[in-house]
């Protein structure tokens, strides 16, 4: 393994460790002060990068030969100097010489011969042992980096990738996330993703040949690599109470005592996620992904710390007792495929799937119980799926939440019992709807069922004019319905101005108080229908009038004009008219005094001041039927 160090000479003061993500394995100090001390580091956080510091016998010679090359450095800054060809000629030799004592006495004092290599570790200096060239380092590294996995491919065990590097490693985390269950993941032939893939993947049994004849991800058998692998599934396991960002995983195994090349990591924790996709979920932008797919993976690549994970916890114990039964109850079957989180993201998958499918009556009415009601807003409310499967929804239904970590859970039976009762009851919310307003139908028409409304509306259907009453004829008349449901659905959007699917409880109300008034008219217009079957034919129109006397009471009249009639009718209306211009002095007077004396004459008793109501028309037209009133107590 090939480590990085930094160095820099050291006078003093605190020191930070380089960062996870830095470049550098550790750090190397130089001590040139005075009375060199062991520095205090600024974070002792365990598990920090590698800072070495060399303690050298004596630095008098290094301090003098780097005064010497500053001094002349120093003389060519001069002014004087600037424009003397010669001096600068003569201080550049100079200069040239400083640099080479300055590296040999730089070279001398920290030779291992005379000086002191301590690690530094929580304020305190280990000593290293020193030896030719970078022994300490290595010393230092050997203590630091215990457990480094060994990873048997030179391209891909590296910092930085090379482009060809960079093109390889993308195509393997291509074939581990779209063909896992492939032999060799689907590769062939002899390319470096290859060499990676059998290197690091098949060699350590990263990717095996898996139960049921199909490959897969899991333990790796090679034992450097156990550790990191552990390392790994700690940071997993710290994800269940809250989502972890997948940087802070990243980070443990750049550091001690894992201390993976920033190349490998990607390639390893997709094999862990991989691996452990039936618990492990992951999230972009703190938004749950589903499904891992290359696109997201050089995402993840790039910036780690756009991702978070957390734990469901549900492997084992109550959390896998209640993933079971609730799957029993909704019918969940495993599923293979790219799907992650196999069995959590299964049930609140197929529980959102169902709440989708709800129209918005369902979704919106309070004619619910307050279990059903509390459990549908759950649901629509839910973003984390373990926390909506294991804690917002047994509670909302009344149970208790189902912790991480417990061993049993004595309600899981009846919590997927009431879950699966939830679903079903909001499913049939709008088919109850439709049965209700059926009811109401065929009480309001005193009929007991849907054949005989659309007989009486079909003797009607050609022949109304009105076009709201004519839609309310032609929607009672749709015998071609496939259901009552059907059926239902088409007078209750007439009725109601609006689809039952999209009503809110407001609109129930409404249908519920309109329909009786337009029964009682669709029953007016057929009786007069078949009172006057025998009369002959002759298309009519037929206007309701009401005359409301003084002391309140009305007076109902059910008027027609035949249609052949009505032009010699209004002929003589208008001569009428104008006569009783020349009396009232104005049309408008004129024609309010002629429907005032009607409406007297209409009336049993003409004594008495009256008021005067008309409301109409109620328009049909009927070959078989001529003129007639109709008297209404």
């Amino acid at each position: 393994m090939l480590r990085m160090f930094s160095a820099r000479y050291y006078d003093g003061g605190p020191v930070d460790p380089p960062d996870a993500f830095s470049c550098y394995d550790g750090e190397v100090l130089l001590a040139v002060g005075d009375e060199p001390t062991v520095p205090r580091l600024g974070s002792s956080e365990t598990g920090a990068k590698p800072v070495v510091i060399a303690l050298p016998d004596d630095v008098a010679e290094l301090a003098d030969s780097a005064r010497e090359v500053r001094a002349v450095l120093d003389a060519l800054d001069d002014p004087c100097v600037v424009e003397d060809r010669v001096a600068r000629r003569e201080l550049g030799e100079r200069l040239v010489s400083a640099r080479a004592a300055f590296d040999r006495a730089a070279a001398d004092a920290f030779s291992a011969a005379s000086c002191r290599w301590l690690l530094l570790d929580n304020n305190r200096g280990t000593e290293l042992q020193a030896g030719r060239g970078s022994a300490a380092l290595s010393a230092a590294c050997d203590a630091t980096y215990r457990c480094t996995p060994a990873v048997g491919n030179e391209m891909l065990n590296r910092t930085d990738l090379t482009t060809q590097g960079s093109k390889a490693r993308r195509l393997l985390l291509e074939g581990m996330i779209e063909r896992s269950d492939e032999p060799d993941l689907g590769f062939e032939g002899y390319g470096p993703e290859v060499a990676m893939y059998r290197a690091f993947l098949k060699r350590t049994h990263l990717h095996v040949d898996a139960s049921g004849g199909t490959d897969a991800f899991g333990e790796p058998a090679e034992e450097s690599l156990l550790a990191a692998w552990k390392v790994m599934h700690e940071a997993f396991n710290r994800s269940k109470a809250r989502r972890l960002n997948l940087r802070d995983v990243y980070a443990a195994l750049l550091l001690p005592p894992v201390g993976m090349k920033a190349a490998v990591v990607p390639v390893f924790v997709t094999a862990g996620l991989l691996a452990a996709s039936d618990s492990v979920a992951l999230y972009e932008h703190g938004t749950f992904k589903p499904l891992l797919t290359p696109e997201m993976s050089e995402r993840m690549v790039r910036n780690p710390g756009h991702f978070d994970i957390k734990h469901f916890a549900n492997t084992s114990g109550a959390r896998r007792e209640v993933v079971q039964r609730l799957a029993t109850r909704l019918d969940v079957r495993p599923a293979r495929g790219k799907r992650r989180v196999a069995n959590v993201l299964a049930i609140v998958g197929r529980l959102v799937s169902r709440i989708r499918q709800l129209d918005n009556y369902s979704l919106r009415t309070s004619e619910l119980p307050e279990t059903t009601r509390r459990a549908r807003e759950t649901l629509l409310a839910a973003v984390e799926p373990d926390e909506l499967l294991f804690s917002a929804l047994p509670e909302a239904l009344g149970f208790k939440a189902v912790k991480a970590g417990a061993k049993s859970y004595s309600g899981a039976e009846s919590y997927a019992e009431a879950v699966g009762r939830v679903l079903d009851g909001l499913e049939n919310c709008y088919e109850t709807l439709l049965a209700d307003l059926k009811k109401l139908l065929l009480d309001a028409s005193a009929e007991s069922n849907r054949l005989a409304v659309c007989g009486q509306a079909a003797a009607l259907e050609d022949e109304v004019l009105d076009p709201d009453v004519r839609a309310f004829v032609y929607a009672l008349a749709n015998d071609s319905a496939d259901s009552d449901a059907d059926w239902m659905k088409g007078i209750a959007t007439v009725v109601a101005k609006k689809a039952p699917a999209e009503w809110t409880d407001d609109d129930r109300s409404r249908f519920q108080r309109e329909l009786p008034e337009q029964v009682a008219a669709f029953q007016r217009l057929l009786a007069l229908h078949t009172e006057n079957r025998a009369r002959g034919p002759g298309a009519f129109d037929a206007l309701r009038v009401t005359i409301t006397r003084t002391d309140g009471s009305e007076h109902i009249r059910l008027v027609s004009v035949d249609q052949a009639q009505r032009e010699d009718l209004n002929i003589a209306l208008d001569r009428v008219v104008e006569e009783l211009e020349t009396v009232t002095g104005s049309p408008q007077r004129a024609n309010q005094a002629l429907l005032a004396l009607l409406s007297e004459r209409l009336l049993p008793d003409h004594g008495g001041d009256r008021g005067v109501d008309v409301i109409g028309p109620d328009l049909y037209t009927n070959d078989q039927l001529v003129g007639q009133v109709e008297s209404h107590g």
